[in-house]
């Protein structure tokens, strides 16, 4: 990994909400969590307060709560203008590092572990027992500090009034740990590197160290983090969900674990992320159909983090502004904390369930259930000449044969690297990808389709190896026969077999579990049934939909397998279809 890749994780990193502010009023303390392991805190206070009872609003971090210069000691200006923007508004703020990170005692076991969420229930009453504390605190972030927001809610301290989940992980697992089963080190070894540079406090590759908590640099703190274990190695040595990710199992690593106690605790959740951003998309959804909170949701067109604007339709190879705004994004987090940790009606009970962009048509829509009234899901078959029918071919042996092109890639901006401070660029022509994979389109249509859902792929297909891997895009096709990427989905042809799971109405599942993992047969049929990302766009009069199959990515996933080019048949037939399901609005 270069230099100039590591400051560039670094920056994003430190600067993702936005951008730097210098802090006025703080406090540091070292307060004892579960078990009595120290966490390092620090408290900031509005410019001018005076004494004043507020609520409190946390976040939980692994990225260090705050810098100093490594040679002098003096602290380097790191709240965001987020951040500040609270501060301004008349919030304090409680930033945290994490047990086993910063200037936090204790040993990582995993990321959001168990353990961190017993943490931060001790945290939450010291807080609350202070006497500039009114008694009531909410939490928010983006990404990790996103999902910890939400993990917030499983302790149930009665003084949680609200929460804000940023572009979170929900099932850590599937989205960013091991998509579709897969290993993406493109984006997993820099942050792995990086985390470990954290902990560990490498000066010289951060340039920059932890802000101490008192006079005393905490050299035992930082002396405790040496056995936190290598993001990298340990997703390595864990392919599946029941696999342990340091101390715990995948399962037990995630807000979906919490599901009865999140539930239960009935704290409202703002809930803020993208179409294009790794599965957040999915997460998601997932929450606002299964578990109780009160729940507002703005799904964007952006990259990770809001900052900047993803769409296909207005993006090629330069940043967009983002929509809503930055400073949009900012007075929405700020009018959902009024409304319940100050109890200033913002009439956010008015607000709609969700508000989601729509692709193509470039605006938002709104709902007030999800799926959105009136859904129906349409099969789009595969034919012959690479065709997409909305009837099934009559033909008895119809397939086609593709050698797996190992060049094939989305490229290097993203939904997957956007997790690491990339903005999505380029899905705005995938020609030149297409003509690398198998592809199958639809005529131009005579009326304007509305997909909102998660697609489903249902292929029949078999494979000349034993292990491979299956990607397949969702694509708009213009008038002028450019085409632009939707989303897509993929499996590990080894994780298969479909299980049962309450969460997935009528939509294949995967356990990703050893026990229903296996190696392909050689040149053997099968049924391979995978979700989409889910996605809303306009397919408008005119335009054509094509799907486009692979079998790697490689500048995102790791190649299966790691010797040989499987060739895949994909059969399309009156006995063995292949279809696309769409979720369809009329």
């Amino acid at each position: 990994m270069t230099a100039k890749k590591i400051l560039f994780i670094l920056f994003f990193v430190s600067t993702f909400q936005y951008g730097f502010s210098q802090a006025s009023n703080v406090d540091s303390y070292y307060i004892p969590a579960f078990n009595g392991t120290k966490l390092a805190v620090d408290v900031y206070f509005p410019e001018k307060y005076k004494n004043k009872k507020l609520p409190v609003l946390f976040e939980f971090t692994r990225y260090w709560r705050g810098k100093e210069d490594a040679k002098t000691g003096k602290p380097i200006a790191s709240l965001s203008k987020r951040d500040k923007y609270f501060l301004d508004n008349d919030y304090i703020l409680a930033k945290v590092d994490v047990r086993g990170t910063g200037a936090s005692y204790g040993v990582r076991s995993g990321e959001y572990t168990p353990t961190e969420v017993k943490d931060v229930w001790y945290i939450v009453d010291w807080v609350v027992n202070q006497p500039w504390s009114d008694g009531k605190v909410g939490a928010y972030g983006t990404s990790y500090s996103g999902t910890t927001a939400e993990l917030l809610c499983a302790t149930q301290h009665p003084a949680i009034k609200a929460v804000i989940p940023g572009w979170s992980d929900f099932d850590v697992y599937e989205s960013p740990s091991r998509p579709y089963g897969m290993l993406a080190t493109s984006f997993i070894a820099p942050w792995s590197q990086y985390v470990d540079w954290l902990d560990q406090n490498s000066v010289e590759n951060l340039g920059a160290s932890v802000r101490r908590v008192s006079e005393d640099f905490p050299i035992e703190a930082i002396k405790e983090h040496e056995n936190n274990p290598i993001v990298l190695e340990a997703l390595t040595a864990s392919p599946f969900k029941d696999s342990k990710f340091g101390d715990f199992k995948f399962e037990e690593l995630a807000p979906l674990h919490w599901k009865k106690e999140i539930s239960e605790s009935n704290v409202p959740m703002l809930v803020l992320t993208s179409w294009l951003d790794a599965g957040t998309a999915e997460g998601t959804l997932l929450r606002l159909q299964h578990f109780d909170n009160p729940q507002k949701v703005v799904m964007m067109p952006t990259s990770h983090g809001g900052n900047s604007h993803a769409s296909p339709f207005l993006v090629s190879d330069k940043m967009v502004d983002p929509v809503p705004s930055v400073n949009e994004q900012f007075k929405l987090q700020l009018d959902f904390f009024d409304h319940y940790l100050k109890e200033n009606d913002k009439g956010v009970e008015d607000w709609p369930t969700i508000k989601y962009y729509n692709f193509g048509e470039e605006s938002f829509k709104q709902s007030d259930i999800w799926p959105p009234k009136g859904q129906q899901r349409i099969q789009y078959f595969l034919d012959a000449n690479g065709k997409l029918n909305t009837s099934s071919s009559d033909e008895h042996l119809g397939m086609d044969e593709y050698l797996v092109d190992f060049s094939v890639s989305t490229g290097t901006n993203n939904r997957w690297t956007t997790q690491m401070g990339k903005h999505i660029l380029n899905l705005d022509n995938r020609n030149a990808a297409d003509s690398l994979m198998l592809t199958y389109t639809t005529a131009p249509l005579v009326e304007p389709l509305q997909i909102t859902g998660t697609p489903v792929i249902s292929l029949n297909l078999s494979s000349t190896h034993k292990e491979g891997g299956i990607f397949v895009y969702l694509e708009d096709v213009d008038p002028s026969g450019k085409s632009r990427y939707i989303t897509e989905g993929g499996l590990l042809l080894k994780h298969r077999k479909l299980s049962m799971n309450d969460m997935f109405n009528k939509i294949p599942y995967h356990s990703f579990k050893k026990s229903d993992a296996s190696p392909m047969s050689i040149d053997k049929i099968e049924e391979i049934s995978f979700k989409l990302h889910p996605t809303s766009i306009l397919i408008k009069k005119g335009h054509s939909i094509r799907i486009a199959i692979s079998g790697a990515d490689k500048d995102t996933f790791d190649k299966v397998p790691t010797e040989g080019i499987p060739t895949l048949n994909i059969y399309r037939n009156k006995t063995n279809k292949s279809f696309l399901e769409l979720p369809i609005i009329k």
